[in-house]
């Protein structure tokens, strides 16, 4: 550039680019991002340290395949920006909170991280930008103690507590948190409201019996006066005071064991039981959950398949762009999203699983079983999640479908011939999941989806799909909703109840109950199915058969029904005749036996008294004519034997 004239605005960017690159200054995120640090870089020499990271980064790009060109060079340039902003000369320099240091405007992270991690700079595996910045660690049982803001004076019997829950009880940890969060409300109230207590052993029922209008009132504490509201805002609180009368309860039943260190902590009598808990709303707040469930699952049970069917089709026009053109990286990408969209809704219906358990499914989980009379079954392995108990479900043709076709994506997304391990981690306890082949991958990285990103997708499906309640407010798909409509589905479909519950992990049959909802057209119809089919195994099949001339002749002859009709049974009311020839429609196809029939069973004689006996009054006569006229029609069952 000898001889030439510069402008002082060139002069000064060309000082700027001088000082960056020779490492003389360390730029900011700000203004960096304004220029391209790869034009900077280029002209430097190929033996420089700078060169030598960019040709060994993007060869580590154009190995992704569900990257495009255009997204591999703006990885390439946040990859060069993070060294000059760090000062480093070397990729292997770049820690885990320098990828937390980048702004979360800036593109790029994400592939950029997936380059690192398959280079070596990161001992694990690819992960997310939300997944990076987001995710912590569980706490210690004192943390919880420090974060719930109990007072100093009832902090050793709660920690006390928790660590004898854990160990006795359950170890999960969302379990923790939520007894830590409830037992905070409720020592501050007893510390604001009874300075006097100073111990957990001081509390009396009448303490807390002053706290059950306490947490009502600090549930309510800046939600609306509606009624929707209201019943979250009795749930909520009934789910704190819960976990006070279980503290209670359980630090009584310690301390009658002996040497027992909870004998210091435990009061004279438990000051909160469950008869403490009625009467307040509760009751009423559980119905209105009953009633918004049984609701959901009527909406569900008519949107459910719109919403798979929307979801399907957009697939199938996808795959059909892919295979007219598989190399244009948009059809690409669209063919991935709109597969996993529908994967995960028919993956999610068809198992029964709760989102939990499908996010942590691997292909170790498909298990293989040859019958003894040669038949192959793959049955599907389910971790534990809720209650610490795994379960094995059956995988049908459709199941195992879907499964195919996941398996086949995520192999396609790596360009391997395996499903490759990879690191997840668990949302609930906080805590790394062992390295596994996982079944449920991100869309457009190479990281397994967690639980929180199922969610979203639902979430965004059901709003794609236009879904809506039966009032009209739209109605907005989660995970659990999918395993509703499986136990729906099952139970309406004859399937015995204590195999949905087998299927579905629930600790009790009544729990299957609540996601199931009886239609009364079912109703009507498998009463139906049910007295054809006794009253069939009783008289046969040929007692559904038409009579014939010869047999109808003899019948004629042995009861006409209309000479009884005008004899013994004047036209009772329209009302009274429509459950009279209701009844008489439910007897023909009752199985009980009657004494006398003709055409094997098909119309049974009656044979009624109602001719006065010996000693009767006319006026008593004339009565027992009068009730049994009816007694012909509404219980024919019950006429006597003459």
């Amino acid at each position: 550039m000898a001889g030439k004239v510069l402008s002082a605005v060139r002069r000064w960017r060309l000082g700027a680019r001088v000082m960056v690159v020779t490492r003389v200054v360390l730029p900011s995120w700000e203004w960096i991002s304004k220029i391209s640090a790869q034009k900077w870089i280029a002209c430097l020499p190929p033996d420089d340290p700078l060169c030598r990271e960019r040709d060994r980064l993007a060869n580590a790009l154009a190995r992704f395949s569900w990257v495009t060109p255009e997204g591999q060079g703006v990885a390439l340039g946040c990859g060069l920006r993070l060294l000059l902003v760090r000062g480093y000369r070397s990729l292997a320099e770049i820690t885990e909170q320098d990828l937390t240091t980048i702004p979360t405007w800036s593109p790029g992270t994400d592939t950029l991280d997936a380059a690192l991690c398959s280079m070596g700079v990161f001992p694990r595996t690819a992960q997310r930008g939300p997944t990076r910045r987001l995710r912590r660690g569980r706490h210690s049982v004192a943390d919880l103690v420090a974060m719930a803001k109990i007072p100093e004076r009832f902090r050793a019997v709660t920690a006390m507590y928790l660590e004898t829950y854990a160990t006795r009880i359950t170890p999960l940890y969302a379990s923790q948190r939520c007894k830590a969060t409830a037992l905070g409300y409720f020592w501050r109230f007893i510390s604001d409201r009874y300075p006097e207590v100073v111990s957990s052993a001081d509390v009396l029922p009448a303490h807390a019996r002053a706290y059950v209008p306490y947490a009502i009132a600090q549930a309510r504490d800046g939600r609306p006066q509606d009624d929707g509201e209201e019943t979250s805002v009795r749930t909520m609180a009934h789910s704190r005071l819960v976990h006070v009368r279980t503290f209670f309860a359980d630090i009584c039943t310690w301390a009658s064991e002996p040497d027992s260190p909870s004998a210091v902590f435990a009061p004279r009598t438990i000051p909160l039981t469950r008869h403490d808990l009625v009467g307040v709303g509760f009751d009423r707040a559980r119905q209105q959950v009953q009633k918004r469930m049984v609701a959901t699952v009527l909406d569900l049970e008519r949107e459910m398949p719109n919403i798979r069917a929307f979801a399907f089709g957009k697939w199938y026009e996808a795959d059909r762009a892919f295979k007219a053109d598989q190399q244009d990286a948009r059809v690409i990408a669209s063919e991935r999203d709109t597969f996993w969209d529908c994967g995960l809704v028919e993956l999610l219906v068809q198992s029964g699983l709760r989102v939990e358990e499908a996010s942590e499914l691997t292909t170790l989980d498909i298990l293989k079983r040859h019958m003894p009379d040669g038949r192959i079954y793959y049955m599907l392995h389910v971790k534990p999640s809720k209650y610490d108990r795994a379960r094995v479900i059956p995988i049908g043709d459709g199941l195992g479908r879907v499964i195919a076709e996941m398996i086949r994506h995520v192999k396609s997304l790596h360009g391997t011939e395996a499903v490759p391990f990879c690191d997840h981690w668990d949302y609930h306890e906080r805590r790394p999941l062992p390295r596994a082949p996982y079944l449920v991958w991100a869309w457009r990285h190479p990281s397994a989806l967690g639980v929180q990103g199922i969610r979203r997708r639902l979430r965004l499906l059901s709003a794609a799909a236009d879904a809506r309640r039966s009032d009209g407010t739209p109605l907005r798909l989660h995970p659990h909703d999918c395993r509703r409509v499986f136990a729906s589905e099952h139970l309406n479909n004859n399937t015995p109840v204590h195999v949905i519950q087998a299927l579905l992990g629930h600790a009790t049959i009544d729990t299957v109950m609540v996601y199931a909802k009886l239609y009364p057209q079912t109703l009507v119809e498998e009463y139906r199915k049910a007295v054809r089919g006794l009253y069939i195994a009783f008289h046969g099949e040929e007692s559904l058969r038409n009579p014939t001339a010869e047999e109808w002749k003899a019948f004629s002859a042995s009861c006409s029904m209309r000479d009884m009709a005008r004899t013994y049974a004047p036209s009772p009311p329209a009302s009274i005749a429509r459950f009279a020839w209701s009844a008489w429609d439910v007897f023909m196809r009752s199985p009980r036996k009657v004494r006398y029939r003709s055409f094997g069973g098909c119309w049974p004689v009656m044979n009624v008294n109602l001719q006065p006996q010996e000693g009767e009054t006319s006026q008593r006569a004339r009565s027992q004519r009068e009730n049994s006229k009816w007694l012909a029609f509404a219980a024919p069952w019950s006429v006597p034997k003459g």
